[in-house]
């Protein structure tokens, strides 16, 4: 197998499992890049906007689009910190924390029914071959950012 058969092949899976992914979300009140981002505000309670966007990778803008979506759902709730009333932090709702459980149970079975048949051997081989291309990328993204 070539290198473009196997970047073709994991882009084909990704692809399939965001469709996947797309379709139990429109069950929820949640849209595809949104569990993500309750997630990390359930982990980091009170994170800036701009903390959020530098963790993800993403810009500060696109993070304010989601989080007024969030807001206007009742999932989140932006309060001004009090030291600087230009930085906005962010909470969790009760409302946020159980459409985020409910869509984590989802996700969970879906990755469960994604891995079937594969043995504990072919899982701990790929988890380390995904580990070691993820090291490739992120050295790769350092010597372009250098």
């Amino acid at each position: 197998m070539d290198c473009q058969q196997i970047i073709e092949a994991c882009e084909h899976m990704m692809l399939l499992r965001r469709g996947l992914l797309r379709h139990i979300l429109s069950s929820t009140c949640l849209h595809l890049s949104q569990p993500e981002m309750l997630f990390y505000v359930m982990q980091n309670p009170g994170c800036s906007q701009r903390q959020m966007a530098n963790d993800a990778g993403v810009t500060a803008a696109s993070v304010a689009a989601s989080f007024k979506r969030l807001e206007n759902a009742g999932m989140i709730r932006r309060r001004s910190d009090t030291a600087d009333l230009r930085c906005n932090r962010v909470y969790i709702t009760q409302r946020g924390e159980e459409e985020l459980r409910a869509c984590m149970r989802k996700m969970q079975a879906l990755n469960q029914e994604m891995l079937q048949g594969l043995d504990e051997e072919e899982l701990t081989v790929l988890c380390r071959c995904l580990g070691k291309i993820s090291e490739n990328l992120e050295a790769a993204m350092a010597r372009r950012n250098a």
